[in-house]
């Protein structure tokens, strides 16, 4: 609850509007409040919904942007991601309980090092894994996401993220989403839905339009379960 005994708005995060267009159109009374951030009533819930941009540093600045002038009860992020896994169907949505900056280190003669293994770590950012704390108590999968600047479309690119962080998913910002989140003391969750796999580059395997459909279809079950967690 906010100051005014109100209930505070849930904010969802894209990162283009292509991936929340579905659930844009359903919502009650949509209207524009800020660049990207869109508010309105959806199945009976205060939404607002922030679309930030590919890729982290657009994902950085419009999320904390947002959160410095705007209270949520919670954030959730949706939208679609590629698929490391043989054993993850194209389509399903998943639940990225952990996940990483993959690609921001040092190349060390051929060796990858996080910032940690660099010896340029921060205080409260080593360049690991975030972890959410506690995720959504939800049917969809619980998995480990890696979050890289340069979508990956070559066998050796890919040989080498999976051998260092075995990873199920990959996206251009959830990483960028938990670090905010959590910087901001704001209850988070993330759910995206697989269109493709991570292999090398074929666009014509892609399924896009239907993760899309998949993941705002989802949307209403995501929230009523992140309602009895976050």
């Amino acid at each position: 609850m906010n100051i005014n005994n109100q209930p505070l708005p849930i904010l969802v995060v894209s990162a283009t509007e292509a991936e929340c267009t579905p659930t844009l159109r359903e919502i009650t009374g949509c209207k524009t409040i800020l660049p990207g951030l869109h508010s309105g009533t959806f199945f009976g819930e205060l939404l607002e919904i922030l679309v930030t941009g590919v890729g982290s540093a657009a994902a950085t600045f419009r999320l904390t942007q947002t959160l410095m002038q705007r209270r949520y009860s919670r954030a959730i992020s949706i939208g679609i991601a590629g698929g490391f896994a043989e054993d993850i169907p194209i389509g399903e949505t998943v639940q990225i309980t952990e996940d990483c900056f993959a690609d921001l280190g040092i190349d060390n003669n051929g060796q990858f090092l996080n910032l940690r293994d660099a010896g340029l770590a921060c205080d409260d950012f080593d360049g690991g894994f975030i972890l959410n704390s506690s995720p959504v108590r939800s049917s969809h999968r619980q998995l480990r996401g890696i979050t890289v600047q340069t979508a990956s479309g070559s066998k050796n690119r890919i040989d080498h993220l999976v051998e260092r962080f075995h990873p199920q998913v990959e996206t251009m910002e959830n990483a960028a989403f938990f670090y905010v989140c959590q910087q901001m003391q704001v209850p988070f969750a993330s759910f995206r839905a697989i269109s493709n796999r991570v292999e090398t580059r074929n666009r014509e395997n892609w399924r896009i339009n239907d993760a899309i459909g998949f993941i705002n279809e989802n949307l209403k079950q995501i929230i009523r379960e992140s309602k009895k967690t976050l």
